[in-house]
């Protein structure tokens, strides 16, 4: 009479793990995802030189390179919190090497780039072009001679830290999802061939039987 050999529970309660392990890996992507998209984000704003305007400041700027004057909309400075709307018609922005007293040329910016960081809110409107690093004044003023108080930063590269920091942060993603599916289908596959070996068995038993 035939008789079916019993399944090996340890290799059923291995496959169970193995699911369980790549769940476990894919949730483990998206809490890494979040956890660097969080705190690069408040690195890349910590690197934001602030400047209340009218006035100015003596910035170090550490890197040659272009940098980007942002006027941040919402934004908290000095103890103080502010929220100055969108218009800042007739600010003129300066951008001067102190060892040298001379004036940068100041321009436009290449594109238009907005973030939100927590608190603050800050749109791209100038930039400038540092020959070597060094001390630089930066300051503003209105054309009309009065004009709202407002909040400007000042950093290099923020955009490329921002694009190249939620590109690796989604590189996690996706690399613990192809690693899990890995996992998944390899544990399935092989299942699936001791099912079929299983089968195999069972036929040959039969016949001799």
């Amino acid at each position: 009479m035939f008789r079916r050999y019993p399944v090996d529970m340890s290799i059923i309660r291995q496959d169970i793990w193995r699911y369980v392990l790549a769940v476990l890996i894919v949730i483990a992507g998206f809490g890494f995802f979040a956890y660097f998209i969080f705190s690069g984000i408040s690195d890349a704003g910590s690197d934001l030189a602030q400047v209340v305007v009218p006035g100015g400041a003596d910035l170090e700027l550490k890197e040659a390179g272009e940098y980007t004057v942002f006027y941040e909309s919402q934004t908290f400075a000095d103890g103080k919190f502010y929220s100055t709307g969108e218009q800042i018609n007739g600010l003129q922005i300066r951008a001067v090497e102190k060892a040298t007293g001379r004036d940068l040329p100041v321009y436009p910016p290449s594109g238009n780039f907005r973030y939100s960081l927590g608190s603050r809110i800050g749109q791209s409107i100038m930039a400038f072009q540092v020959d070597r690093p060094g001390v630089y004044r930066i300051e503003a003023s209105y054309a009309g001679g009065s004009g709202p108080e407002v909040v400007l930063a000042v950093g290099s590269g923020f955009g490329w830290k921002i694009f190249s920091l939620v590109l690796s942060s989604l590189a996690i993603v996706f690399g613990s999802i192809a690693f899990a599916a890995i996992i998944a289908v390899t544990t399935y596959l092989g299942r699936k061939k001791a099912i079929a070996r299983q089968k195999e068995e069972d036929r040959i038993i039969r016949g001799r039987s």
